[in-house]
């Protein structure tokens, strides 16, 4: 059995932050539904988002990149989930996933 590194698990959540920056830039106006905001602050997030991808591909050690990852999805999971339970869960969900990979080997 293979064991998974940091180093992978920040290319699987590189992945997540490209699937998020495809529907910002791609379906801009159903995302800033989603989340109650307007069009431009979820342009700016998907900029924030494709960073913080780069970084995770591209670091030597990828614990500050999933690190910052997981407080990006904490700050959205406070800024856009309060009303809004499924964006909580989603948030909250991506922050989960990125927190695990700081527990894996290096």
């Amino acid at each position: 059995m293979h064991r998974i590194t940091q180093r992978t698990w920040a290319r699987v959540v590189a992945g997540g932050c490209a699937a998020w920056v495809a529907l910002a830039f791609g379906r801009t106006g159903r995302m800033a539904e989603i989340c109650g905001t307007t069009p431009s602050e979820i342009r700016a997030l998907g900029i924030r988002d494709a960073a913080s991808g780069v970084a995770l591909l591209v670091a030597s050690d990828p614990r500050l990149p999933l690190a910052t990852r997981v407080a990006f999805d904490l700050s959205d999971a406070a800024r856009y989930g309060r009303a809004r339970p499924q964006v909580l869960a989603m948030t909250l969900g991506f922050a989960a996933v990125g927190a695990a990979g700081l527990f894996l080997r290096r």
